[in-house]
Protein backbone atom coordinates (compact mmCIF):
# COMPACT_ATOMS: atom_id res chain seq x y z
CA UNK A 1 0.00 0.00 0.00
CA UNK A 2 3.16 2.34 0.91
CA UNK A 3 4.01 1.90 -2.77
CA UNK A 4 0.79 2.48 -3.94
CA UNK A 5 0.71 6.13 -2.14
CA UNK A 6 4.48 6.61 -3.31
CA UNK A 7 3.68 6.02 -6.89
CA UNK A 8 0.53 7.94 -6.81
CA UNK A 9 2.41 10.71 -5.00
CA UNK A 10 5.13 11.22 -7.86
CA UNK A 11 2.20 10.98 -10.53
CA UNK A 12 1.16 14.10 -8.94
CA UNK A 13 4.02 15.80 -8.70
CA UNK A 14 5.01 15.54 -12.20
CA UNK A 15 1.97 16.82 -13.45
CA UNK A 16 2.41 19.78 -11.27
CA UNK A 17 5.79 20.24 -12.78
CA UNK A 18 4.77 20.43 -15.77
CA UNK A 19 2.08 23.32 -15.18
CA UNK A 20 5.09 25.52 -14.41
CA UNK A 21 6.97 25.32 -17.69
CA UNK A 22 7.61 28.40 -19.37
CA UNK A 23 7.87 29.32 -23.01
CA UNK A 24 11.08 29.86 -24.04
CA UNK A 25 11.13 31.77 -27.94
CA UNK A 26 13.90 31.51 -30.34
CA UNK A 27 16.98 33.27 -29.56
CA UNK A 28 16.18 35.67 -32.56
CA UNK A 29 12.84 37.13 -30.87
CA UNK A 30 14.40 36.77 -27.70
CA UNK A 31 17.12 39.60 -29.24
CA UNK A 32 14.42 41.39 -31.16
CA UNK A 33 12.78 41.71 -28.00
CA UNK A 34 15.73 42.63 -25.64
CA UNK A 35 16.50 45.26 -28.09
CA UNK A 36 13.14 47.04 -28.51
CA UNK A 37 12.48 46.92 -24.94
CA UNK A 38 15.24 46.94 -22.77
CA UNK A 39 15.43 45.91 -19.02
CA UNK A 40 12.10 44.30 -19.36
CA UNK A 41 10.74 40.58 -18.32
CA UNK A 42 8.63 39.37 -21.01
CA UNK A 43 6.29 36.47 -20.04
CA UNK A 44 5.94 34.30 -23.26
CA UNK A 45 2.66 33.18 -25.58
CA UNK A 46 2.53 31.78 -29.19
CA UNK A 47 -0.08 31.24 -31.37
CA UNK A 48 -0.98 30.02 -34.48
CA UNK A 49 -2.18 33.05 -37.40
CA UNK A 50 -5.59 31.79 -39.48
CA UNK A 51 -3.22 30.55 -42.45
CA UNK A 52 -1.96 27.49 -39.84
CA UNK A 53 1.97 28.27 -40.89
CA UNK A 54 2.63 31.62 -39.32
CA UNK A 55 3.26 31.52 -35.92
CA UNK A 56 3.11 34.93 -33.65
CA UNK A 57 4.97 35.38 -30.75
CA UNK A 58 3.50 37.49 -28.05
CA UNK A 59 6.00 39.11 -24.61
CA UNK A 60 3.17 39.92 -21.63
CA UNK A 61 5.32 42.86 -19.97
CA UNK A 62 4.75 45.50 -17.46
CA UNK A 63 5.05 49.16 -18.97
CA UNK A 64 4.67 50.94 -15.49
CA UNK A 65 3.69 49.22 -12.40
CA UNK A 66 -0.22 49.54 -13.48
CA UNK A 67 0.08 49.54 -17.33
CA UNK A 68 0.56 45.98 -18.85
CA UNK A 69 1.78 45.91 -22.61
CA UNK A 70 2.18 43.37 -25.21
CA UNK A 71 4.65 42.99 -28.09
CA UNK A 72 3.96 40.69 -30.34
CA UNK A 73 6.95 39.24 -33.20
CA UNK A 74 6.71 37.17 -36.10
CA UNK A 75 8.69 33.77 -35.87
CA UNK A 76 11.35 35.69 -38.22
CA UNK A 77 11.93 38.14 -34.71
CA UNK A 78 10.47 40.77 -36.78
CA UNK A 79 7.96 43.13 -35.38
CA UNK A 80 4.60 43.28 -35.30
CA UNK A 81 2.38 45.39 -33.06
CA UNK A 82 2.50 46.75 -29.55
CA UNK A 83 -0.43 46.93 -27.27
CA UNK A 84 -0.42 48.75 -24.07
CA UNK A 85 -3.60 49.17 -21.68
CA UNK A 86 -5.77 51.73 -21.52
CA UNK A 87 -8.22 53.56 -19.48
CA UNK A 88 -11.51 53.53 -21.08
CA UNK A 89 -11.38 57.74 -20.92
CA UNK A 90 -8.61 57.38 -23.76
CA UNK A 91 -10.65 55.96 -26.01
CA UNK A 92 -11.75 58.55 -28.51
CA UNK A 93 -15.13 59.93 -28.26
CA UNK A 94 -16.68 57.69 -30.58
CA UNK A 95 -15.44 54.49 -29.90
CA UNK A 96 -16.77 55.22 -25.86
CA UNK A 97 -20.36 56.20 -28.01
CA UNK A 98 -20.42 53.30 -29.48
CA UNK A 99 -19.73 50.96 -26.50
CA UNK A 100 -22.09 52.59 -24.01
CA UNK A 101 -25.07 52.93 -26.59
CA UNK A 102 -23.83 49.03 -27.58
CA UNK A 103 -23.19 47.01 -24.29
CA UNK A 104 -23.96 47.41 -20.74
CA UNK A 105 -21.50 49.24 -18.80
CA UNK A 106 -20.70 46.35 -16.26
CA UNK A 107 -19.89 44.09 -19.50
CA UNK A 108 -16.34 46.25 -20.17
CA UNK A 109 -13.35 44.44 -19.87
CA UNK A 110 -10.05 46.00 -21.18
CA UNK A 111 -9.05 48.46 -23.41
CA UNK A 112 -5.91 48.87 -25.46
CA UNK A 113 -3.81 51.50 -28.05
CA UNK A 114 -2.59 49.04 -30.59
CA UNK A 115 0.51 50.34 -32.98
CA UNK A 116 1.26 47.66 -35.71
CA UNK A 117 4.07 47.18 -37.53
CA UNK A 118 2.92 49.96 -40.34
CA UNK A 119 2.72 52.07 -37.18
CA UNK A 120 -0.54 52.73 -37.76
CA UNK A 121 -2.92 52.76 -35.02
CA UNK A 122 -6.16 51.81 -33.54
CA UNK A 123 -8.19 50.45 -30.63
CA UNK A 124 -9.33 47.64 -28.65
CA UNK A 125 -12.31 46.89 -26.27
CA UNK A 126 -12.57 43.80 -24.81
CA UNK A 127 -16.32 42.94 -23.74
CA UNK A 128 -18.79 39.86 -22.35
CA UNK A 129 -21.85 39.70 -23.99
CA UNK A 130 -24.21 36.41 -23.50
CA UNK A 131 -21.44 35.07 -21.55
CA UNK A 132 -19.13 35.45 -24.78
CA UNK A 133 -16.07 37.18 -24.88
CA UNK A 134 -15.79 40.10 -27.72
CA UNK A 135 -12.86 41.76 -28.86
CA UNK A 136 -14.33 44.82 -30.55
CA UNK A 137 -11.54 47.13 -33.21
CA UNK A 138 -12.03 50.82 -33.68
CA UNK A 139 -9.85 53.18 -35.98
CA UNK A 140 -7.43 55.51 -35.22
CA UNK A 141 -10.43 58.04 -34.66
CA UNK A 142 -13.30 56.02 -33.29
CA UNK A 143 -15.10 54.55 -35.87
CA UNK A 144 -16.03 50.73 -35.50
CA UNK A 145 -14.00 48.52 -37.69
CA UNK A 146 -14.85 45.26 -36.33
CA UNK A 147 -15.55 42.39 -34.16
CA UNK A 148 -14.27 39.20 -33.05
CA UNK A 149 -15.13 36.61 -30.66
CA UNK A 150 -12.24 35.19 -28.53
CA UNK A 151 -14.50 32.88 -26.21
Amino acid sequence: MKHIYLFVFFIYSSFLIGQTGMLVPPENIRMAFEKQYPKKKPIWDMEYSAKGDDVIFEAKFKETAKTTAYARFDKNGNFKAYKVQIALIKLPKKAQAYLKKNYGKKSFKTFFSVVNDLNVKTYEAGVVKSAKFYNIIFDQDGEFYKIIQIQ
